[in-house]
């Protein structure tokens, strides 16, 4: 009998190397990355955890725990539907990649990482996991930098912060094991929270350690860092529930959620002042979504179930909004060979699709209704309004800050078209959009539109989530 955890691991190591010999092939290998991706994700979800099945000819089991090399693999509901969505996010960038030039190892190092991050997931105790992750993020680095020369700035100080998580992690995995025979050693335990935050701060990017975000926006392939900013990321705030759910007189301290809330107010509030003073989509991106990871820290920090759920609907709609504007960049780029928005100027009238991902993609990302984005934003505003009125206030502001970022690129993107001239990229012979991107763009916006009009559609599965991670419940609103 094979335990299914090890599909999750070893199925897109095989994957992976399998689009790596069909490298002349560019859509086989989209269509063969896309594929495993999804039909793993699509199994997480509907496949049942207390059942073997059978694949390839062989019973596999997939709840069934593994011993590896003393350390254990366990398949969880919660993790289950965690690695669902990472699946099917990735399996949706690995089909834009068909078109959208991620660089030419992006579908084999893209199911590596799925890999890799669905072992850090699985793994216990947590120490092996942040290993992992530094795996995870030496190979997401060189997926930004698509290998392409000069352009090392974003992924080198990615990999920085990463690796700088590591000791985090590897002190605290020391100290609770420790802390397990001395429970009532309360300096052991306020450093093992101080370790982990700092940790976490680390991965998830807050202020200050944000400073990889601009450079990889504007130097990566727009696919290849979507697929950091949200497959990656997902993984990680996974891995902070998972170990808050595991360790109950950690999440039992208030101020480890204080913390929490404190931090993703700097983050929010520098995401939204960098994005409103940005005139490229392509910073406005980073600090948009850096915005977005700030007010889920808040919502976070309310360590209420309404809060998880807040965070887990700005988790659904953040890949659309950035899959869109990464659409709009890769084909701005093309074009114009630039996102600055003078540079864009009148671009509406000549590439109107272009256009639309960029816009409806911005005011996605900032969470303008009645657009994807809302989803999340409107449910994190709610939650504050009722319990802290002050970081309501303050979601506010960024929404209308990353909002006028975006308004302003509008405004160029609809002006005039500019007199011809001899060397303008406007005014080149072929200007048509490609067909295959207008229909990506066309199926991600209405996949945003559903999810904008019909929130009930995630609603209940995100709510079941939510229901699992009892460390929540002792402190409803």
């Amino acid at each position: 009998m094979i335990a299914g955890v090890f599909a999750l691991i070893v199925l897109p190591l095989v994957a992976a190397g399998v689009v790596a010999l069909l490298r002349p092939f560019q859509a086989l290998r989209a269509l063969v990355a896309a594929g495993v991706a999804m039909t793993l994700g699509a199994g997480m979800l509907w496949l049942p955890l207390d059942r073997t099945v059978q694949l390839f000819g062989r019973p596999v089991a997939l709840g069934e725990p593994v011993e590896l090399m003393g350390r254990q693999l366990v398949l969880g509901g919660a993790d289950r539907t965690a690695l669902a969505a990472i699946f099917l996010v990735a399996g949706g960038l690995f089909l834009i990649g068909w078109r959208a030039r991620p660089g030419p190892s992006f579908f084999s190092l893209g199911l590596t990482l799925l890999s890799l991050l669905s072992a850090a997931l699985v793994v216990r105790p947590f120490l092996y996991a942040s290993l992992l992750l530094t795996l995870a993020a030496a190979l997401a680095a060189i997926l930004m930098q698509g290998q392409v020369p000069g352009r090392t700035r974003g992924a080198l100080r990615y990999l920085v912060m990463m690796t700088l998580s590591l000791p985090m992690f590897l002190v605290a995995g020391w100290l609770v094991e420790l802390y397990a025979l001395n429970p009532g050693d309360v300096g052991m335990a306020r450093n093992v929270m101080l370790l982990l935050l700092a940790g976490f701060a680390l991965l998830l990017s807050v202020v200050p350690f944000h400073i990889w975000i601009g450079p990889a926006a504007c130097e990566s392939p727009p696919v290849a860092a979507v697929f950091v900013l949200t497959v990656c990321n997902s993984a990680v705030w996974f891995l902070l529930l998972s170990i808050l759910q595991e360790y109950s007189w950690l999440s039992a301290r208030q101020d480890i959620f204080q913390i929490l809330q404190l931090l993703g107010f700097l983050t929010a509030g520098l995401g939204g002042v960098l994005a409103f003073s940005s005139y490229d989509f392509s910073p406005l991106l980073a600090y948009g979504v850096l915005a977005d990871y700030g007010c889920a820290l808040i919502a976070l920090g309310t360590r209420t179930p309404s809060g998880l759920t807040a965070v887990l609907f700005a988790a659904v709609a953040r890949p659309v909004s950035l899959a869109l504007l990464a659409l709009g960049i890769t084909l701005a780029r093309e074009r114009v060979r630039s996102t600055g928005f003078e540079k864009l100027a009148g671009l509406a009238w000549s590439r109107p699709w272009t256009a639309a991902a960029l816009i409806v993609g911005g005011f996605s990302l900032a969470g303008i209704p009645p657009l994807a984005g809302f989803l999340g934003r409107w449910a994190e505003v709610r939650l504050m309004a009722a319990t802290q009125p002050v970081y309501a206030l303050a979601m506010l502001g960024v929404t209308l800050s990353v909002a006028a970022g975006v308004l302003r690129g509008t405004d160029y993107l609809l002006q005039a078209p500019p007199a011809p001239t001899y060397d303008s990229p406007l005014q080149e012979p072929e200007a048509r959009e490609p067909r295959l991107m207008i229909a990506f763009i066309a199926v991600t916006l209405l996949i945003g539109l559903m999810l904008s009009l019909f929130p009930g559609l995630v609603e209940s599965p995100l709510r079941a989530i939510v229901s699992s991670y009892t460390f929540l419940s002792a402190y409803t609103h």
